[in-house]
């Protein structure tokens, strides 16, 4: 009895765990690496490879065959709107079309040779319009542009042809011909900036990788260099300690990456310190995951390969790169039981409508709700030589 309790009492010992997972970590230098490098190259890379920008101009080229001056004029007020950067004059269909399709624009515009004639005739003008639609975000910026500038020429028509003639002038004149107006806001990204849209998700990512990767690097590259902790049965609770020591350079990296980083790349980032709470609040539920996985490692490489493939599945169900409600339903229902489903719609939140963690109760709820689940998943795959125990008695006998 006296021996189960200090076998009891010895596992309770959390600074032992952590201590020797310290000194194991500056030892080989690799555990430390990852723990402190992954929250700030990767990050860093990213912030490198995307540029924050707001709209940016889509390139376009015009094939004016109907080269009149109602034509020049459109061309121009498509040139000086926010979507559209018209950079050259093309001599036929063809050309137009190769330069879209070899990436040299994104738009290629026509004017039919009787653009004009048709319209002095009280007849539609045809204004053809071909679009790099492959990226939505070209698409979006370069048709609201052309959309926007052609409307407002219609009603300049209106009121110079129907208006003015009845002895309707002025702002009435404008108000006859176009009697709707609207607003139009661009929820979540107004900018249309892709790459603000798609980094605050990335870094959730980053953190979501980290959190199931330190843990399992570690133990897994001990047991590659170190015979006698690889015999050794690590319990629930030992890879619990070792996991809060990781846990500390976690907390570290997002503060780097939301206080640091982020606003030195002009990323969304109004509250980073509730960005860097709920980062650590995912990380913290995802615990249990992150000890299942290290329970399997017995070396470096294999914590690589369990999260490499689980990452690609995760970002799909995400909720970014394909709309949840476009996804069949035992889909939706995966990623509900993903963390990062739940962390991403927080971060959208906190981002885009300027919110505070405790705005979003549902998604703290069920990262929570994950946690829970996790750990009794986890709870049997680590102790599953124990629970196999019993059976493999039955068995032999």
């Amino acid at each position: 009895m006296k021996q189960i309790f200090k076998k009891i009492l010895s596992h309770l010992c959390f600074w032992r765990e952590m201590k020797d997972e310290a000194k194991h970590s500056f030892k080989y230098v690799l555990p430390l690496v990852i723990a402190l490098g992954v929250p700030i190259i990767y990050p860093g890379l990213i912030s490198l490879t995307y540029s924050n920008q707001s709209v940016v101009e889509r390139t376009a080229v015009v094939f004016d065959q109907d080269n009149s001056a109602l034509s020049r004029d459109l061309m121009l007020s498509i040139d000086a709107t926010q979507g559209v950067d018209i950079i050259r004059r093309v001599n036929s269909m063809e050309d137009g079309v190769e330069a879209v399709m070899s990436r040299e624009a994104d738009v290629f515009i026509f004017f039919p040779e009787d653009f004009s004639s048709r319209i002095k005739h009280f007849e539609q003008g045809e204004l053809k319009v071909y679009i790099y639609a492959t990226n939505m975000m070209i698409y979006a910026a370069a048709l609201g542009g052309i959309s926007q500038t052609v409307l407002d020429k219609n009603v300049q028509i209106a009121v110079e042809r129907l208006a003015n003639p009845s002895g309707i002038t002025g702002e009435r004149a404008v108000d006859t011909m176009d009697p709707i107006q609207y607003d139009r806001h661009m929820l979540y990204s107004p900018t249309l900036a892709y790459a603000s849209y798609i980094s605050p998700l990335l870094f959730v990512i980053v953190f979501h990788q980290m959190g199931l990767l330190v843990l399992g690097f570690g133990i897994g590259y001990r047991r590659e260099q170190d015979e006698a902790f690889r015999a050794r049965k690590l319990y629930y609770i030992d890879y619990f300690w070792r996991y809060l020591y990781y846990l500390l350079f976690i907390i570290l990296g997002t503060f780097l990456v939301y206080k640091v980083i982020t606003p030195f790349f002009g990323w969304p980032c109004d509250n980073p310190t509730e960005m860097m709470k709920l980062s650590t609040l995912m990380v913290i539920c995802q615990m249990p995951l992150s000890i299942m996985i290290a329970s399997f490692c017995n070396d470096r490489y294999s914590s690589f390969q369990y999260i490499l493939g689980l990452s690609l599945f995760v970002f799909t169900l995400s909720g970014y790169v394909w709309p949840l409600y476009a996804m069949p339903n035992w889909a939706v229902t995966a990623s509900d039981y993903l963390g990062i489903q739940p962390a991403a719609s927080a971060m959208r939140k906190i981002t885009y409508k300027n919110m505070m963690l405790s705005d979003c109760p549902e998604e703290v709820a069920k990262l929570i709700h994950l946690s829970l689940i996790y750990f009794v998943i986890s709870l049997v795959a680590v102790h599953r030589d124990l629970i196999a125990l019993p059976f493999k008695k039955l068995c032999h006998k």
